[in-house]
């Protein structure tokens, strides 16, 4: 059971949230809440800091969230109006996804049983020669010092939309697209993206701060250390999330300059 909200009130007394607003949000097929905390554009990333380290305490996982139904005078309603937590997305996954049993102890249960090498060899289109190809244009971009424009990873703000810091009775950041579903995963399955952003986090240190429906915002502290490691994790973002290069008109090789020198991370998959 969570904690209370009167506690969690009590814990964030002496920080720059103390007096938001806090709701409880109801999980379908679930006896688990999550708590929602009004935040805005400009406190959404220390709040989700302040939350992140309260986790110990918590035992609540924070991630930032969006409304696209409109603004309102009313937070609280445009938050229970958001419906947050629907499970309609997992009903349009792949048909072996459907015809299992996806309640969200269950989708959490898959990950570990999802074997990421042979994941990735099944969905990698790119041929060994291709690969060697673009990575010695990718070394030698790099070694020229080529500027990559970033911009298009910068991360999305969404302006005059209700926001909320969704604290969710979770273990890992990559199990809340359990609760929260990423239109990415309609093509390969919420098990599989959660279980490549386990493998990310083992390899990389990722943590999903913001989840916008179609955006995934995520933090890196251990940035690919080679040419070749960055060419294979932006081949993995592609598949994951195709949008994040193809909507920019970003090539591979550019997009694997990128990672090795940013700090966070923007996927993108919309219809």
């Amino acid at each position: 059971m969570n904690l209370p909200i009167n506690d969690i009130k009590q814990i964030i007394k002496n920080t720059i949230i103390a007096e938001t607003q806090i709701i409880e949000i109801k999980i379908p097929t679930s006896e688990k809440t999550a708590l929602a905390m009004e935040i805005n554009l400009d406190n959404k990333l220390e709040a989700w800091e302040i939350m992140r380290n309260l986790f110990p305490q918590t035992q609540l996982y924070p991630v930032i969230v969006a409304c696209w139904l409109g603004k309102t005078d009313n937070w609280n309603n445009d938050i229970i109006d958001a419906d947050l937590c629907c499970r309609f997305g997992y009903q349009q996954e792949p048909v072996e996804n459907q015809n299992q049993n996806n309640s969200i102890p269950e989708l959490i249960t898959k990950i570990d049983k999802i074997n990421i090498q042979d994941f990735l060899h099944q969905k990698t289109e790119i041929t060994s020669e291709e690969f060697n190809k673009k990575l010695a244009f990718l070394e030698a971009q790099n070694h020229q010092q080529n500027l990559i424009d970033l911009r298009y990873l910068q991360w999305y703000e969404p302006i005059n939309q209700p926001l909320a810091l969704l604290l969710l009775p979770v273990e890992n950041s990559w199990e809340i697209l359990a609760y929260l579903h990423w239109y990415g995963a309609e093509s390969l399955g919420s098990d599989k993206v959660m279980a490549m952003l386990k493998y990310w986090h083992e390899k990389y240190h990722i943590e999903l701060v913001c989840h916008y429906g179609t955006m995934l915002q995520l933090t890196v502290k251990n940035k690919p250390k080679t040419c070749q490691e960055a060419l294979q994790l932006a081949i993995e973002q592609e598949i994951i999330a195709p949008c994040t290069t193809m909507l920019p008109g970003v090539s591979l090789e550019d997009h694997a300059c990128a990672l090795l020198k940013s700090d966070t991370w923007f996927l993108h998959e919309r219809p």
